[in-house]
């Protein structure tokens, strides 16, 4: 089935979102946490109707990239991809965010285009990855 078109985000548009995702990473994979060459990902493809926002981007270093593209639905089902069907700002990430002593600790959240982001737990991930209620 075909979707309907998508409009694409301008260049600066594009250029913007890129950089602050590039920020609120960290520069650092968010599957692995490594740091380094990190690369853009679109959770949901752009071939898919993804767009080149901040919700629907995350910084994956070459192979934690490489592994999601070969592993669609289990990228998916582990908060690292978007399937076709979902919006990826209402679509469950998952990231490493820094404890209150200095710790990392891996949570769900939900993207959206500033930057930011707002931790749900496992259950409303789960519910929202399984397409229910929020």
């Amino acid at each position: 089935m075909i979707g309907p078109k998508v409009d694409r985000a301008s260049e600066a548009e594009e250029q913007r979102a890129y950089e602050v995702v590039t920020e609120r990473d960290e520069q650092q994979c968010q599957r692995c946490w490594r740091g380094g060459v990190a690369q853009r990902d679109h959770r949901k493809n752009r071939s898919q109707g993804g767009r080149t926002a901040a919700s629907n981007l995350h910084l994956l270093c070459p192979e934690c990239h490489l592994w999601k593209t070969d592993h669609p639905v289990e990228a998916a089902r582990d908060g690292w991809g978007v399937p076709g069907w979902a919006d990826p700002a209402e679509f469950p990430a998952r990231r490493w965010l820094r404890t209150a002593v200095g710790t990392l600790r891996q949570a769900w959240v939900l993207y959206d285009d500033a930057g930011t982001w707002t931790e749900i737990s496992a259950e409303q991930a789960l519910r929202r990855m399984e397409g229910g209620a929020r």
